[in-house]
């Protein structure tokens, strides 16, 4: 492997101070980090992966039996963000901050170089000294903002006690062990907050997102089909959709249900396009059939297995598509937004991302919309907002949960929102 190589392979990576100096071998990513799936380019490489180069880490370990998934909307919790590099660029994610500042505990893990710069950002963003210091900053390194796809699940033992869930992100390899130490951090998050926080951790033996994973706190949990499927196939195990489900559900109390995934190209997370609003009701997008018939058929087939299985499925309009021509980064700039024309790519926006911080629901919306569709897209976030209150009042009582509308135009380009950007930790 080359220098430049090397390089390369660290901005893909999301590293960029001090990449150009690493002489040591690159871990080698198996397949997209957005699917996880495992890549043709690591056929017949004879390299360690994680787990075996350092199995106290990585290794993986049973569960105990007894254990439950609890839901978002069952505790205020606390939320759990993460920060990995210089700037205060982050809208959606200082908008969360301050969403719960005030109604439940707020954690950003973020390496200790980069603390004085967020306490920076809080103030500039308008936080008072207090709020500033009221958001715990966990000194370690992160390198992506999605730690939904890799922050732990929290379950509870059967001794009452909260325990954490650290799936496989994403199978690595390397040709020589040290390189891990270099470049991965994503996935050794769940283990170092375990430590930080005296909490003890299970590893499955599962390759899993943890965008791609929801659950209604009672005993069920709900994933989508297609990449998870094939990332579970590779050199070290190959499971059928049976068998990733028991793993999976061993691992979270529960017992799995495979939805079909959306096609077209957009992110197979399930949280794309539901979101388990209490233990008796789901909300499940909704496409309007002008706008993409293939994915509103998947959609309502996908609301007719959970009515099925005897949940109140409530259904939320999909944004009408729109796109966003090709630059140096998939983040959202609204001189990019245009209407699709097949030479740019298209802006997955969705309602459903959402997240319950303690008394409010925040749900992602879109302003930065082609002229011509505005009228539209304004029309469809109004009827998700109603929707969203009205069943909330009808679950919780009138006013306990209140609906804030959360921007989220410069993440969604890059296929995820509120909730991917968020954990709920239990407190």
């Amino acid at each position: 492997m080359t220098k430049r190589n090397v390089w390369m392979l660290c901005a893909w990576l999301g590293l960029s101070l001090g990449c150009e100096q690493v002489v040591e071998e690159a871990p080698l990513p198996a397949g997209d980090p957005a699917s996880h799936g495992q890549g043709e380019a690591l056929d017949g490489v004879a390299a360690p992966y994680q787990w075996e180069c350092y199995p106290e880490r990585y290794g993986f370990t049973p569960s105990p039996a007894g254990l439950r998934f609890p839901a978002e909307h069952e505790l205020p919790g606390s939320l759990l963000l993460s920060w990995e590099g210089q700037g205060c660029d982050r809208p959606e994610q200082l908008a969360l901050i301050f969403a719960a500042l005030g109604r439940i505990p707020v954690h950003v893990v973020a390496a200790e170089s980069l603390h004085a710069g967020i306490r920076q950002c809080l103030s500039q963003a308008g936080a008072s000294p207090a709020q500033v210091w009221a958001v715990d900053l966990i000194p370690f390194k992160v390198d992506t903002a999605w730690i939904r796809d890799f922050g732990p699940d929290v379950v509870v033992g059967p001794d009452g006690k909260q325990r954490y869930v650290d799936n496989v992100l994403r199978p690595m390899q390397a040709f020589q062990c040290f390189s891990f130490v270099l470049y991965e951090h994503a996935d050794r998050i769940p283990g170092d907050l375990g430590w930080y926080r005296s909490i003890p951790v299970d590893r499955p033996a599962v390759v899993l997102s943890g965008s791609n994973l929801l659950t209604d706190g009672a005993g069920r949990c709900f994933r989508a089909r297609r990449d998870t499927n094939a990332s579970n196939c590779f050199t070290q195990w190959c499971y059928s959709e049976e068998e990733t489900n028991e793993v999976i559900g061993r691992a979270h109390g529960c017992d799995v249900v495979t939805l079909e995934s959306l096609a077209g190209g957009v992110i197979d997370h399930i949280d794309m396009w539901m979101a388990v609003l209490s233990a008796r009701t789901v909300l499940v997008g909704r496409y309007d059939v002008r706008d993409d018939a293939v994915n509103a058929a998947i959609l309502d087939r996908n609301a007719r297995r959970l009515a099925d299985l005897g949940y109140d499925v409530v259904r939320i309009p999909m944004p009408t598509p729109y796109c966003q021509d090709v630059g140096d980064s998939c983040l959202g700039e609204p001189g990019r937004v245009r209407e699709c024309d097949g030479t740019n790519t298209r802006v997955w926006a969705t309602y459903l991302n959402s997240i319950r911080l303690g008394d409010v629901m925040a749900v992602p919306v879109y302003r930065w919309a082609p002229a011509s569709q505005a009228h539209r897209l304004q029309g469809q976030e109004q009827e998700a907002l109603a929707t969203y209150q009205w069943a909330l009042d009808r679950d919780f009582g009138p006013g306990a949960v209140k609906v804030v509308p959360i921007p989220s135009d410069t993440v969604i380009p890059c296929q995820g929102s509120l909730h991917r950007l968020a954990k709920t930790l239990l407190p």
